[in-house]
């Protein structure tokens, strides 16, 4: 029986520092992180981590993960890896249920707009997800990844290192794929849940 579920919100606005934060959840302590992230939708420098007033969820805020074309430069790719270790005290075990991604396109007409998630769980390939947009107009997304059984962490209180490695691909000119958003709160949501072992 799960213990409780929470969120780790993780709002993408981006860095590449390795972040960690200390959720409480039914009594239990979750280590989440170091959280480490690269690519050139997350340089150095460009993300936070905060956690809401309850303490149950954590919160990364990005600002450079976007792909933007123009007339000159037609095609756009932008791309980041996000490692997350969960960990809990030993006797229970942490798992991720899935994962939700909320951000911003703005298409022109015969533009392309694809976004790649593919999913690692401590060293086992997860699930792949592609996202198609190719119609013109400006649309707020919302993408549920949810992979056919959750994963968790061992028993013996080793982490469960989850990592997403994404990619974000515009081709048209005057065409945006940004998770982040001024008309929305652009965000990462992981669904979790903490189990005791038998």
């Amino acid at each position: 029986m799960c213990n409780k579920v929470i969120l780790l919100v993780l709002s993408l606005l981006f860095s590449g520092n390795a972040i960690s934060k200390t959720v409480i959840i039914n009594g239990h302590e979750i280590e989440v992180g170091p959280i480490t992230v690269n690519g050139s939708g997350c340089p150095a420098g460009t993300v936070t981590a905060t956690a809401t007033d309850d303490n149950e969820n954590v919160v990364l805020l990005f600002s450079n993960y976007r792909a933007i074309t123009n007339e000159a430069n037609p095609v756009a790719l932008s791309d980041c890896n996000i490692a997350l270790p969960l960990s809990v005290e030993p006797g229970f075990s942490v798992g991720i249920v899935d994962i939700d991604w909320r951000g911003t396109i703005v298409s022109a007409q015969g533009s392309f707009i694809n976004f790649h998630r593919e999913y690692f769980f401590s060293g086992s390939q997860g699930p792949n997800y592609d996202s198609n947009w190719n119609s013109a107009g400006f649309q707020n997304f919302f993408l549920n990844d949810d992979p056919v059984f959750a994963y968790y962490s061992d028993c013996n209180g080793e982490p469960l290192i989850a990592r997403a490695d994404t990619v974000a691909t515009v081709v048209g000119a005057d065409s945006l794929f940004s998770l982040r958003s001024a008309d929305v709160e652009a965000r990462l949501i992981l669904h979790v849940e903490v189990i005791p072992c038998e």
